[in-house]
């Protein structure tokens, strides 16, 4: 038989959780998340955002974006993605295609290409990814410390549950590259700089591929599939 006091406990765990989910219901209406998950990552430089939609054009105009950094992949069978590739080719922005996993950690060829991206292509940027919580995050948090000279700490504040981040099962590898950099520079002694970092990735980044001189990478979509096959075809 039930006593009252655990129906009185179990009343009390059953109120706060819905507290805990009028709260989160609530934070969730005034962030982003229900616009888009549009934010501001360096005000008229960079902003972040989930998979751009029917508003990508006014989202150009409005922010004046030069470039849009694509994380998640996708091909001309998808239709948001050939829906993108048209829309930026219309409106002469600059596309970046570089697909990264939310759940996976990040190779040491994929942190180095993202920083070379970010230090040559134009701004402002707009990065996103499907639903702009993960890989736009720690590409936001790479930016921040690449390119503004933000502390790892304070970067890693790019994943964020404002933007509908949880680091939980795999999208928590994500923050890996932001923790063991500080653990390093704190082992080390050393403040943080941008250039630190760079050389930390590419020689002291723990990863499965080896350095290697990154090649730039291209502007523009992927190949399209029907030219790869054919491009595989005439190679045998």
């Amino acid at each position: 038989m039930i006593s009252s006091k655990v129906r009185a406990l179990s009343r009390k765990l059953a109120l706060i959780g819905l507290v805990a989910v009028a709260c989160l219901a609530t934070y969730a209406f005034r962030n982003p998340w229900f616009r888009g998950n549009l934010g501001v990552v360096d005000e008229g430089v960079v902003y972040r955002s989930a998979q751009p939609l029917g508003g990508l054009a006014d989202l150009v105009a409005g922010k004046q974006i030069a470039t849009v950094l694509n994380l998640r992949g996708g091909s001309d069978a998808d239709s948001w993605y050939s829906a993108e590739v048209a829309a930026v080719g219309r409106l002469k922005v600059d596309f970046y295609d570089l697909p990264l996993v939310a759940t996976v950690r990040p190779s040491r060829k994929q942190l180095l290409s993202v920083l070379d991206v970010l230090d040559r292509c134009k701004y402002p940027l707009l990065i996103h990814c499907k639903s702009g919580s993960d890989r736009t995050g720690l590409v936001s948090g790479l930016y921040l410390m690449s390119r503004k000279g933000v502390d790892p700490a304070r970067a890693e504040d790019a994943f964020s549950l404002y933007y509908g981040h949880v680091p939980l099962l795999g999208t928590k590898h994500l923050h890996e590259p932001f923790r063991e950099y500080a653990a390093w520079l704190d082992a080390n002694h050393l403040p943080h700089t941008p250039g630190r970092f760079r050389d930390w990735v590419a020689r002291d980044y723990r990863a499965d591929d080896a350095y290697a001189e990154v090649v730039p990478w291209p502007t523009g979509p992927r190949p399209r599939r029907s030219a790869r096959v054919a491009g595989s075809s005439a190679s045998r």
